[in-house]
């Protein structure tokens, strides 16, 4: 199941990382991250060598700054974090094939994304 995010756990979440963490920004109101909602949990299935999270960027100001952090403009938008580390970003809504074929390129740079990130400091 994905996992939802916070703000107070964010940082820790993705220093324990152990694979790529695919991370859909997103929030309550934007009509294309609904539609997006059940291709992303069927996506999650099909990439075990990915942690796939969301953050509601609007819960909360502390969810808002991890967005400005990561420069979300628009939602839906999708980060894959090496480390974390920015490794590629997709933005807007997309079927499946092609969220799925954008993913898969991103992915396939992790193991060198992983390998050359410096990991974020642990506090």
């Amino acid at each position: 199941m994905v996992k939802e995010l916070n703000a107070e756990e964010w940082d820790s979440y993705l220093k324990n990382a152990d694979k790529p963490v695919v991370v859909e920004f997103w929030h309550q109101q934007c009509i294309w991250c609904r539609r997006l909602a059940p291709i992303y949990e069927q996506l999650e299935k099909e990439y075990p060598g990915a942690i796939f999270a969301k953050l509601d960027i609007l819960a909360n100001e502390e969810n808002n700054g991890v967005g400005q952090r990561y420069g979300i403009m628009g939602t839906p938008t999708i980060k894959v974090l090496c480390n974390g580390r920015e490794g590629g970003e997709i933005v807007g809504f997309m079927e499946k094939q092609q969220l799925k074929a954008e993913l898969d390129g991103i992915l396939s740079r992790s193991d060198t994304c992983l390998k050359q990130s410096t990991p974020i400091a642990k506090k």
